[in-house]
């Protein structure tokens, strides 16, 4: 009856610890997916509340650089290019997930949260949309929709020109 009792007890645990550890590796996941570049639109308020102009027409490139195959976040950075004036702004930040949300914590103290997203493949390209929703007052600023324009870019993070970045359509 006591190695019964033993057996349930080990079964019990080990069911416990997947459960207890499944959140942690689809964050790893997402982590993994979303290493390197992708380009694409952001639609809502989200250029208006960090540049203080008109958001119709910009185009994005965000870099996503993994800290590690096993991390759930890194470094990162983010190309707003102003169709109207042709103007770059580059804003580099950190980024986690935690909890199937995305983090971005920006070096100028902006924060975002990136939620109801989803990553697919159609045809051969991984595409990545979601909303953008500010981190202090949890208001939705933008939805967006990127497309995965190159994998797994962290091995060249150090060789990376920002003059030489192009944005293409």
């Amino acid at each position: 009856m006591k190695k019964f009792y033993t057996n349930i007890a080990v079964a019990l645990m080990a069911v416990l610890t997947m459960t207890a550890f499944t959140s942690c590796d689809s964050d790893v996941d997402l982590a993994y997916d979303l290493d390197g570049i992708w380009q694409g639109t952001i639609v809502g308020n989200y250029y208006y509340d960090r540049y203080h102009t008109d958001y119709t027409d910009y185009d994005t490139e965000i870099r996503f650089y993994q800290d590690g195959a096993f991390s759930r976040g890194g470094t990162g950075y983010e190309i707003d290019r102003d169709n109207t004036t042709g103007r770059y702004t580059r804003s580099n930040f950190d980024w986690t997930v935690r909890n199937g949300r995305i983090y971005l914590s920006y070096d100028d103290g902006y924060e975002v949260i990136i939620r109801d997203y989803e990553t697919y493949t159609m045809g051969n390209t991984m595409r990545f949309r979601g909303y953008f929703d500010d981190y202090r007052t949890g208001e939705q600023l933008a939805s967006f929709n990127l497309i995965k324009v190159s994998e797994r870019y962290s091995y060249a993070k150090n060789m990376v020109d920002s003059d030489s970045i192009t944005i293409t359509k």
